[in-house]
């Protein structure tokens, strides 16, 4: 593995906690009662791993063609976005897609091997 494909996955494990994390706290900052707030902030992050992990990741339950599982991350960093956006950090929400197109981008042209 090359230097810039580590440094790629690693920028991509890390924009993926952020979703996580940005799930917590979009689940938080709902407009309801505590107990269901905190439930929320438990259950989001939760369902969203679920979801990666049986769609997103490279090592997915569910086998998708390329073209297929690149929509559905994106759709997930999308949600990311959407869920700052939500919180009232927009612009937030831009710079984390913009990020994960970069590192998706970064990821495809980095060669898997050193010459």
């Amino acid at each position: 593995m090359t230097v810039v494909r580590g440094l790629g996955l690693l920028l991509a494990f890390l924009l993926e906690l952020a979703v996580l994390a940005i799930g917590a706290r979009w689940g938080w900052a709902l407009d309801a009662p505590s107990a269901f707030r905190l439930l929320a902030a438990i259950a989001v992050p939760l369902l969203l791993a679920a979801l990666w992990g049986a769609l997103g990741s490279p090592k997915a339950r569910v086998s998708l063609q390329p073209s297929a599982k690149r929509a559905f991350q994106g759709g997930w960093f999308v949600l990311g976005g959407a869920m700052l956006a939500l919180l009232g950090y927009a612009w937030l929400g831009l710079v984390l897609v913009v990020a994960w197109v970069a590192v998706a981008v970064l990821l495809r042209r980095a060669p898997e091997t050193a010459a």
